[in-house]
């Protein structure tokens, strides 16, 4: 009974001492993210053009990836314009044959 009472007080105190070195962890990055927004938003604060960029760049950047999710993604989007760009190879090749041969209007 005696080892089974020095177990869970070794459990505990090895528990205790893991919960208070999270708690010291814990202060010190709540402090190092605190300095970080102050320090953010200091530097947009004294640079605004700079901020703005950040942000419209973020914003032109989510639309293209909204772009390319809402047409299926990078393959499907690829593949239509190769599709498109090798349909009009053929197109310009149909259109150079008919000024060749006198023929003005596709029949």
């Amino acid at each position: 009974m005696q080892q089974l009472r020095r177990i869970t007080d070794r459990v505990a105190r090895t528990g205790q001492a893991a919960t208070d070195q999270v708690a010291e962890q814990l202060a010190v990055m709540s402090k190092r993210g605190n300095r970080a927004a102050k320090s953010a938003y200091g530097y947009v604060m004294n640079h605004p053009k700079s901020a703005t960029a950040v942000v419209l760049g973020t914003a032109v950047a989510a639309g293209l990836l909204w772009f390319m999710q809402r047409n299926g993604g990078y393959k499907a989007t690829r593949e239509k314009v190769l599709e498109r760009v090798r349909d009009t190879r053929s197109r310009v090749r149909d259109t150079s044959s008919r000024v060749r041969e006198g023929v003005t209007s596709p029949e």
